[in-house]
């Protein structure tokens, strides 16, 4: 049987294997080797993802809702409706909700579609909780809007940082290759309230109580100054502002750190001292739901900087995406904040740059995200939506009072039943295309097999659409498609469709300059240095806290599971996951908390009592778990329960970007 090489679609990490394909079907899949990341690893999510192509849940022919009712149509009907629907529309008007785990070609067409056609900048994706924070901070620090250093040198590192959520979960490949260089020496201190696995598999596990990362990271730089254990000629040299980071520096005070984290002064400076004596040095944070804020991410951005471990070798920063295409999707520009490349959509020459390179006039009025036209722009009267987790529906009220929501989806959906048209696409392996993981590499995946009779790429369908509204576009593979993206993203300039096909990935970017890419971040040649972030190192009154403290005792934090990933449109797909994820809902069929001994205890709660969890804006019930990896004062779920996130966190939106990582002030009531 014929094996081909293809990137798995799950993950930020971008692992390859083999998949086995026999009379046009894929029939299995296998690690390949000689991948430079996985290594002949895969998953568990990754040994099942050839099963997203046997589910019945399939959209494999269009549809126009009439009178209420969804009417099989051929597709070139459903492009003509949407295009005479579009001609009556605005380009503030619209908004575009594109997915992180499509193509680099079909992103980057959905955006020139919004911005070039329709003439809109309400563009987003929704799984940018932390990416696009994440990107404002490296790019305010170092000018490089991703990963500082490269995963190929990992097993090589002597300190490994991981701040927040739980690699082991999120991202196992990278996991494993943490624990490996744990095994070859290396010092691994993991930050998070809860024992996680990735805390486990660490010599040192700092506890923070949540909501302190930040004062955490501030702490750790404060006793590297006071200590004088840094180095003045590489500040000097490297860093354009460090005298205003001393001052800033002077004012963090460690008894408050020490009060308010809980954390010992003694933990806190062997980790300060271990940090600074080490010689390759990675740090880890995750950027989807369990991301940090701004704010922190400032804090661990400046503490790798005074300390030396930016550009001078491969270690670095390392933002981790939940999403397989996260990080590409805002390399080329799905975001109102960003065009392609990074470009500050508010700045006119970066505007007239790109109507020059696209040959069309650009709106100048500022763009939203998808969330904030649902929840704040009165005069939206359309959506589209390529296939995508179904947190949207929290704002489904809103979206039945649109004229127009068009789908591009692969599976049928809650959200799909909103849709006035469906436009079937491509799942994995369908279609070609290139894939950005968290390290930057740029991946080539081919097609394998091909997709049902009336489903055809998203890029061809958008192609379509645009000629029907009067765009004279002329795309015929999907390989024309990215040597355009390589003459408007500077940092896929030197990529091309050969060169990746005969690597197994490249890492932007990758240009005259760098034509094997680039492993790492250095200071470039001409001088430009680093700069500490300041602006949003302010930290919460203690006031504040104390206040929230009184009506809602516990802080909740949640994270993910390994039969449950996201929102499970994906997951409950793959046949073994599914069957694992339905074991665990017969012991929990309404999921569960878990809380300290001495809290349940307290409360006088038993194994698998009910209990009602009550926030400012949501409830929900659960049954208690009794666990040692939670400390009191603190609650854990982790999110696979079936209503739990449109139900129950993203009703609380707000109260989460006011704190510095993802927690809820919540307190626990029985149930009945």
């Amino acid at each position: 049987m014929p094996y081909e090489r293809a990137v798995c679609n799950f993950c930020g990490t971008g692992c390859g294997h083999l998949l086995q394909v026999e009379e046009g079907r894929v029939r299995g899949v296998y690690p390949l080797p000689g991948h430079p990341l996985s290594q002949g690893r895969l998953c568990v999510r990754g040994w099942h993802i050839h099963e997203l192509l046997q589910t019945e849940e399939r959209i494999t022919s269009a549809f126009i809702r009439e009178n209420g009712e969804l009417r099989l149509v051929l597709l070139e009907q459903a492009i003509s409706y949407t295009a005479e629907r579009f001609r009556k529309l605005g380009g503030e008007e619209v908004a575009f909700l594109a997915s992180p785990r499509a193509s680099n070609e079909d992103n980057y067409l959905f955006g020139k579609f919004a911005r070039a056609v329709v003439k809109s900048n309400n563009l987003s994706l929704s799984s940018d909780a932390g990416q696009e924070e994440s990107a404002k901070v490296l790019l305010a620090g170092g000018g490089w809007p991703a990963a500082t250093g490269s995963l190929s040198k990992l097993k090589q590192a002597d300190f490994i940082l991981v701040a927040g959520g739980d690699l082991t979960k999120q991202n196992p490949i990278i996991a494993s290759e943490i624990h490996r260089a744990r095994r070859a020496g290396a010092l691994v201190v993991t930050v998070s309230p809860r024992k996680t696995q990735m805390a486990r598999l660490s010599q040192v596990h700092l506890r923070p109580v949540p909501g302190t990362f930040s004062l955490v990271f501030e702490g750790l730089t404060r006793i590297l100054y006071e200590e004088k254990k840094f180095q003045a000629d590489y500040l000097e040299k490297c860093t354009e502002n460090f005298e205003a980071f001393f001052k800033k520096l002077e004012q963090v005070d460690l008894g408050e750190v020490v009060a308010r984290t809980g954390l010992s002064l003694e933990i806190l400076t062997e980790v300060a001292r271990k940090f600074y004596e080490s010689k390759l040095t990675y740090a880890f944070y995750p950027t989807g739901v369990q991301s940090l804020d701004r704010k922190t991410m400032s804090a661990l951005f400046n503490l790798m900087l005074f300390a030396g471990k930016l550009g001078q070798g491969a270690g670095g920063i390392i933002p981790v995406t939940g999403i397989s295409n996260l990080l590409g999707s805002y390399d080329l520009g799905l975001s109102p904040v960003f065009l392609p490349g990074y470009l500050d959509a508010s700045e006119e020459k970066n505007v007239k740059k790109l109507e020059e390179l696209w040959q069309t006039p650009l709106s100048r009025k500022p763009g939203q995200s998808v969330s904030a036209c649902l929840a704040e722009n009165k005069s939206l009267r359309a959506l589209v939506v390529v296939d995508h987790d179904e947190e949207i529906i929290r704002n489904v009220n809103r979206i039945k009072e649109l004229e127009l929501v068009v789908y591009f989806g692969a599976y049928h959906n809650n959200f799909a039943s909103l849709a006035q048209v469906i436009i079937p696409r491509p799942s994995y392996a369908e279609a070609e295309g290139t894939y950005t993981n968290a390290e930057r590499r740029v991946q080539l995946n081919r097609k394998k097999v091909d997709p049902p009779s009336e489903v055809r790429p998203l890029w061809k369908n958008l192609t379509e659409l645009a000629r029907a509204l009067g765009h004279d576009w002329k795309y015929h593979t999907a390989e024309e498609i990215f040597s355009e993206i390589a003459k408007v993203v500077p940092q896929y300039s030197g990529l091309t469709y050969a060169q990746l096909d005969s690597h197994l990935g490249l890492k932007w970017p990758c240009d005259e300059k760098h034509p094997q890419g680039t492993d790492y971040l250095m200071l470039d040649e001409a001088g430009n240095k680093f700069r500490f972030v300041l602006d949003e190192n302010v930290r919460p009154q203690p006031q504040a806290l104390a206040e929230q403290k009184a009506d809602f005792p516990f802080k909740l934090t949640v994270g993910r599971s390994n039969y449950f990933w996201h929102q499970n449109s994906l997951m409950k797909r793959t046949f073994i996951p599914k069957r694992e994820y339905n074991a665990l809902l017969l012991l929990y069929p309404k999921g569960f908390v878990e809380i300290s001994e001495e809290d349940a205890r307290r409360l006088q709660l038993r194994e698998k009592q009910l209990v009602r969890i009550i926030s400012e804006s949501a409830e929900m019930i659960l049954a208690v778990r009794i666990s040692p990896d939670v400390l009191p004062g603190q609650l854990y779920v982790p999110y696979f329960i079936e209503d739990m996130i449109p139900e129950f966190l993203l009703r609380q939106v707000a109260e989460l970007e006011k704190n510095e990582e993802f927690f809820l002030p919540v307190r626990l009531e029985k149930a009945g």
